[in-house]
C-alpha cells in the first residue's frame, strides 16, 4: 500500500464515516500495546460486538494485524500503518477541529446527502436536517416537537437496548412520506448524552435506499428466470449465492449449497486450477466442452468466470455464468 492511498482510506475511516473517533481510540491504544478485543473493550469502555465491528473494518483495509486463535487473537498496527503514523495524528487533529467548531460541525450536518434526526428520550424530534426533510417531505417546522412515529412507524423498537448497552442498531424500514410515496430506508440508531449523566437520546442516521431495492429485486428476477445458471463464489470458493437454473442442473438443493465450498460439492483439481488462476491474473476466463458438475457435461457446456473487484481493484469473488449448448 502506497502512502497516497494509505492517506486516502485513513480519512475515509475517520472521517468519512460514523464511528471515526472510537477508531482513532483503537488505533492508539493498539500502538501502545498488543491486545485481544476484550481488552479493548474493557479499557476504551465500549461495547465488545462495537468493538469488533470496527477491528474486523481496520484488519479489512490492513491498518492492523493479529495474532493467535479464538479469544487469544491479539492484535496490533500494521507495519504499514506504523511507518506513518503521522498521518493519524495529522487526520486526529481535523477531527477534533470539526467538534470544537459548531460552525463546521453544523455546516457538515446540514449539508451531508443522508438525513439526520436526533430524538429526545421519548422519541421526540428535536432537530432535523435538509436530507431528511426532502426524504420524508416534511419541512423541519411540522417534524420538531413531534414523536418519530409519526413519519417513521415500528422505528427504535429496542430503544432501552439503545440507551443502556449504548450500541448502535441497523434496521430497514418502509415509510410512507407526505406526499404518499412509499420509501425504502436505512437507518443506523445510536444513543446520545446530552447531559453526560441521565438525559439520553437518539440520533438517526438516514439513507434512502429505495433505487438501489427496486434495482436489486427486478435483477434477483431477472437471474431467477433465466437460463443461463449463475452462482457468485468467494475469494475461497464458497457459494454466497446460486439461481435456480444453477442449483437444477448442480443437482444440489440451494440451501444445501449455500455456504459450501465449490469443490466441495464438486470435486475437480483441474477446475480448481482454473479457479485460482483467476484469482491469481485478475482476468476473466471463458471455458469450453470442460466438466463442471460432473464427467457427462464436458461436451455441451460453455463456462465462464468473471472476478469481481472492488473500488481498490482488489478482487472480492468470481461470477460463474453457465451454458448449456444443448438448450439451443
Amino acid at each position: 500500500m502506497n502512502k497516497i492511498r494509505l492517506k486516502q482510506e485513513l480519512s475515509y475511516l475517520m472521517l468519512g464515516q460514523q464511528g471515526g473517533e472510537n477508531r482513532i481510540k483503537i488505533l492508539e491504544y493498539l500502538r501502545e500495546r498488543s491486545c485481544n478485543l476484550n481488552q479493548l473493550a474493557n479499557v476504551l469502555g465500549l461495547n465488545y460486538r462495537t468493538v469488533k465491528h470496527h477491528v474486523e473494518l481496520l484488519l479489512d483495509y490492513g491498518l492492523i494485524e493479529s495474532t493467535g486463535q479464538g479469544y487469544g487473537k491479539v492484535y496490533f498496527l500494521s507495519p504499514m500503518l506504523e511507518d506513518n503514523y503521522e498521518m493519524l495524528e495529522d487526520i486526529e487533529r481535523k477531527l477534533h477541529t470539526v467538534f470544537r467548531s459548531p460552525m463546521i460541525y453544523r455546516k457538515v450536518v446540514e449539508n451531508t446527502h443522508e438525513g439526520i434526526m436526533i430524538l429526545n428520550e421519548d422519541k421526540d424530534i428535536i432537530f432535523v436536517n435538509k436530507s431528511a426533510q426532502d426524504i420524508t417531505g416534511y419541512h423541519s417546522e411540522e417534524l420538531r416537537g413531534c414523536n418519530v412515529e409519526r413519519v417513521i412507524t415500528d422505528i427504535i423498537t429496542d430503544h432501552e437496548d439503545v440507551l443502556k448497552e449504548e450500541e448502535f442498531i441497523e434496521e430497514r424500514i418502509e415509510i410512507e412520506t407526505k406526499n404518499g410515496e412509499k420509501l425504502t430506508l436505512d437507518i443506523i440508531i445510536d444513543h446520545i448524552d446530552f447531559d453526560g449523566k441521565e438525559k439520553k437520546g437518539f440520533s438517526l442516521l438516514i439513507k434512502d435506499i429505495t433505487k438501489e431495492t427496486k434495482q436489486k429485486k427486478v435483477l434477483d428476477m431477472l437471474m431467477e428466470h433465466s437460463d443461463v445458471m449463475m452462482a457468485y463464489l468467494d475469494i475461497d470458493f464458497n457459494v454466497v449465492y446460486a439461481n435456480t437454473a444453477f442449483a437444477k442442473k448442480s443437482d444440489h438443493p440451494l440451501t444445501d449449497m449455500i455456504g459450501k465450498n465449490h469443490f466441495d460439492l464438486f470435486p475437480n483439481s483441474n477446475n480448481k486450477k482454473i479457479f485460482m488462476d483467476v484469482i491469481k491474473e485478475g482476468e476473466k476466463k471463458v471455458i469450453n466442452n470442460s466438466p463442471l458438475f460432473d464427467e457427462d457435461d464436458e461436451e455441451h457446456l460453455l463456462w465462464t468466470l468473471n472476478p469481481v473487484k472492488d473500488g481498490k481493484d482488489e478482487i472480492d469473488g468470481l461470477i460463474l455464468s453457465v451454458y448449456d449448448a444443448r438448450a439451443d
